[in-house]
């Protein structure tokens, strides 16, 4: 039986931070890493679902998310975030970059372990080329909606491939044509980052908010995660 592993990036010991989280409980394997460096070194043949890193230096943190993105070894990681002294200004850059969560101030298990259970025990996701239709909140009614395409899609969101950029934070009504599940899956999504750009075509991750109608189950069956107890 395998343990979910997790990297840590930090230059002294977080026994007294997060000692009290999930991530210190029996049947996590932790591997520590002194610096970016040598976290950058190691983490491609790790096997790691989670990295967290200590730094209050947000352009030190965004540099480390941006080359953890770029590396396909490693741009599925989620990744985690923890300075005590991070602005909110810093917390947003680095959600935009790509953080999966960011840890400000003093570490709170009951906030804050459901969601580090949740990176911990990534979703599967499927690499697909489906066609999908999105609907910014703020586009005046009559214009037509943006077409484009998900590239991987998992229970709590997609990759989105379109001609017009998203705008982190827009909120967006998408419209799935997954093959074989019947009916269009309709839901309500928020664009949370910028994902680069090919051939002039931007790609944007969108994170599912709701999932209308029995679009859940029809997800999950295209998928193919079973449910969990």
């Amino acid at each position: 039986m395998s343990f979910p592993r997790i990297l840590i990036v930090a230059a002294r010991d977080l026994t007294p931070q997060l000692g009290d989280t999930v991530l210190w409980r029996a049947g996590i394997e932790r591997v520590f890493s002194p610096s970016v460096e040598s976290a950058l070194e190691t983490l491609p043949l790790l096997g790691a679902r989670l990295v967290i890193l200590e730094s209050d230096d947000a352009s030190s943190a965004l540099r480390f998310i941006e080359e953890v993105r770029r590396d396909p070894l490693t741009r599925s990681l989620s990744v985690t975030i923890l300075g005590s002294t991070l602005s909110l200004k810093d917390e947003d850059a680095l959600r935009v970059a790509g953080a999966n969560l960011v840890l400000s101030g003093k570490v709170d298990p009951e906030l804050w372990d459901t969601r580090l259970e949740e990176l911990l025990h990534v979703p599967k996701r499927r690499e697909v080329r489906v066609p999908v239709l999105c609907e910014a909140w703020s586009q005046i009614a009559d214009e037509p909606a943006i077409e484009g395409w998900a590239l991987n899609i998992s229970m709590r969101g997609a990759l989105i491939e379109t001609d017009t950029p998203l705008d982190v934070g827009t909120s967006i009504d998408l419209t799935l044509q997954i093959p074989g599940a019947g009916d269009d899956i309709k839901a309500v999504a928020r664009v949370v980052r910028e994902a680069g750009s090919t051939e002039g075509r931007s790609w944007s991750g969108v994170e599912f908010l709701i999932v209308r109608g029995d679009g859940r189950d029809r997800l999950l069956d295209f998928i193919g995660e079973p449910p969990r107890a």
